[in-house]
């Protein structure tokens, strides 16, 4: 089919999810679309998953590659990166770019993706002070002197592994975190402790239940010191905020969308306007937001079948959680913390840093915490899935798959 006769398919942002629904897209509906993919960093299609293990310099720059953006522009896709639209006309279905051009479309998906919140604090708008969501981000960080202080504030997922990664440069980092232990939404106290005594032992310092009170900075601006809730100063080279993300939003709120903490979204993706559509960290459904990977590539399944006029419908499913820190082995999903009706089975063998918790409601595994050994994750988040009444092997449970479901000989 002619490119002029195709049907215009615009995707602002062109991040994981952007880039990986451009690429599917290609593949499926290549013939009835010309598809526009177009992103404000410079790179394009890099799994940002990744991120932390480059800043640790577990893998190179080329192993960063999610979708290969040369092929898929050999393929007739048409890449604007290092480009951000500024301006989206629903009524004349168009974008207009900070370079000027406009772009018109037939169907546009905003995957603009999240930014890293900023918390309230004296001074945290300082140059020195950084988020950690992109490949400019790593390079910043990578191109510090040798032995420089910084701190982390967060001690969620982000901060973990950029702490991790920085210490693993030969950094000192230290830690702050406004829970009394880690990954508080993903362990409990008990795990949190084993999983902090691991990255001590990698070089990361804590300081938790706290945030900074605030940031000291010199006389050129930058934050010097990181004053502390007991008066404690910490001196500091830089300050990463990894205290949770923000939906980018302001492209749909100034286009008119339904907007409450992210870009509001039926089950088919659409926003409140004809033949636009949200996914990814940038889209809200059901009051629940996504930073996830497995729900937003549904989404992405969801919307290609909607473009093609077929029935699909997103729903929000129980979705596992993976520290991505090398020598750190931690599983997480469902429900953590028991509620009334609720028993738990434990396991923990301090001795080799091994811990098992798993939640039981009325026969049904709803939630599973396991620290250094891993192996049955996916089988209890099997279970988890399929809703499967585990009563019979409650006594079993615990010690995995093997032990459940003997193999026959």
């Amino acid at each position: 089919m002619n490119q002029t006769m195709k049907r215009r398919l615009v995707i602002v942002g062109a991040g994981m999810a952007g880039s990986k629904l451009a690429h599917d897209a290609k593949i499926a509906y290549g013939d009835a679309y010309h598809i526009i993919l177009i992103g404000e960093e410079a790179q394009v299609g890099y799994n940002r998953i990744l991120l932390s293990s480059l800043l640790a310099n577990d893998i190179a720059d080329a192993d960063m590659k999610l979708v290969d953006a040369q092929k898929m522009q050999d393929d007739g896709i048409e890449i604007v990166a290092n480009d951000p639209v500024v301006r989206v006309d629903v009524a004349e279905k168009n974008v207009m770019l900070s370079s000027g051009h406009q772009v018109a479309y037939d169907q546009l998906v905003l995957a603009t993706g999240s930014r890293a919140s900023r918390l309230p604090i004296d001074g945290a708008n300082a140059p020195n002070v950084m988020g950690f969501r992109t490949w400019n981000d790593v390079n910043v960080m990578t191109q510090m002197k040798p032995n420089q202080s910084i701190c982390v504030v967060g001690g969620g997922l982000l901060g973990l592994e950029a702490a991790v990664g920085l210490a693993k440069r030969g950094h000192k980092v230290t830690v702050f975190h406004r829970s009394h232990w880690l990954l508080n939404r993903q362990l409990d106290q008990e795990s949190a402790a084993l999983l902090q005594r691991r990255l001590v032992e990698m070089g990361v310092a804590f300081r938790l239940g706290e945030s900074p009170v605030s940031f000291v900075q010199s006389d050129d601006g930058q934050v010097e010191q990181v004053v502390c809730q007991n008066g404690d100063q910490l001196g500091v080279d830089l300050v990463v905020m990894a205290a949770g993300i923000s939906p980018e939003t302001s492209l749909a709120s100034t286009a008119g969308l339904a907007v409450d903490r992210a870009i509001l979204v039926d089950k088919q993706m659409k926003t409140s306007y004809a033949d636009v559509f949200a996914i990814g960290e940038c889209c809200e459904f059901n009051q629940q937001t996504f930073g996830l990977v497995a729900p937003i590539w549904t989404q992405i399944t969801v919307l290609l079948s909607v473009l093609s006029g077929s029935e699909a419908a997103f729903s929000i499913e129980p979705t596992p959680t993976k520290l991505k820190v090398s020598g750190v082995n931690l599983f997480s999903v469902g429900r953590i913390q028991p509620i009334s009706g609720d028993s738990c089975l434990l396991f923990k063998d301090v001795s080799v840093n091994h811990y098992r918790k798993l939640v039981v409601n009325d026969g049904l595994l709803v939630g599973a915490i396991l620290y250094g050994n891993v192996a049955d994750g996916s089988w209890y988040f099997q279970l988890i899935q399929n809703k499967t009444n585990v009563s019979d092997m409650l006594d079993l449970l615990i010690f995995g798959e093997a032990y459940c479901c003997p193999k026959v000989a």
